[in-house]
């Protein structure tokens, strides 16, 4: 199914969905590092990252991706968790010289595969694009005359990257290996951060008991069922499914790791049930 990813090339979406905060001040950098798993000192002008927000025990409580403006930090999670976001962020804002401010209604994402386009590198969905914040009456005619991704098509090819849902897959319960978001938004070489203690020592064990893995049915299957793959591993349904063809629904489910989980290369672990 790695077409459906490459399909995207040329393409964009405005992503409507995204609950969007903008910190600003002299210590944004230093606060912002304290709470999450990637490292947001790097050049964010020019890319985005992807991190987590981590509770003390090390488990996931959201993924956001975050990107520089020249004064701020911009970062992105889904908008179903806009008041958590915030209230978390403002919690541990106490000696810092910064602020969050909500620009969920003033700014716009488009994210695009359009060749000399604008934008922040990012990758979202296991292909690299790019994050273009815009006006809604601001796109270019190149954006106007593109082929725009339809939701379905760009939810199935998150889901096919394996990238986590809030209220599904991300629901506190969970740690950054276990989602496999230790390979993409987590560094390990960074200073303290909330949960970080944790995270750092299931990464020195070398894995986890269970692993998310994206799946393939010829029918959807209901969320929270056991089931078991064609990699003979058993686990739990996490999230819906989404329709790819005519024969084929996608979906993600955690299952039990085989020790050699980690070797498992992008795309090779897509598994049928």
């Amino acid at each position: 199914m790695r077409e459906l990813i490459d399909a995207l090339a040329g393409k964009w979406i405005p992503l409507t969905n995204r609950a969007v905060f903008r910190i600003k001040g002299p210590d944004r950098v230093r606060f912002l590092n304290g709470q999450v798993t990637n490292d947001v000192s790097k050049n964010l002008n020019e890319k985005a990252v992807a991190a987590c927000l981590c509770a003390l025990k090390g488990k996931v409580e959201a993924l956001l991706w975050i990107s520089a403006s020249e004064d701020s930090l911009i970062l992105d999670g889904e908008l179903s968790q806009r008041e958590a976001i915030f209230n978390r962020l403002d919690r541990y804002l106490i000696a810092d010289d910064c602020e969050i401010v909500d620009e969920t209604e003033r700014m716009k994402l488009v994210h695009h595969f359009i060749d000399g386009q604008p934008g922040v590198v990012s990758i979202r969905v296991g292909k690299v694009g790019k994050d273009l914040w815009v006006q809604a009456d601001a796109l270019s005619s190149d954006f106007v005359d593109a082929d725009q991704i339809s939701p379905t098509e760009f939810t199935a090819a998150g889901i096919l990257a394996c990238v986590p849902r809030a209220g599904y897959e991300i629901s506190g319960e969970t740690f950054p290996a276990e989602l496999g978001l230790d390979r993409w938004a987590v560094d390990f070489h960074k200073g303290c951060y909330l949960g970080q203690e944790i995270v750092s020592r299931i990464e020195s064990v070398g894995r986890v008991k269970r692993v998310l893995r994206p799946i393939m049915a010829k029918t959807p299957t209901e969320i929270g069922e056991n089931v078991t793959n064609s990699l003979e591993e058993t686990g739990k349904i996490t999230g819906p499914f989404e329709l790819v063809s005519e024969n084929y629904y996608v979906g993600l489910g955690l299952f039990s790791a085989p020790e050699d989980c980690a070797e498992l290369a992008e795309f090779e672990a897509v598994s049928f049930i």
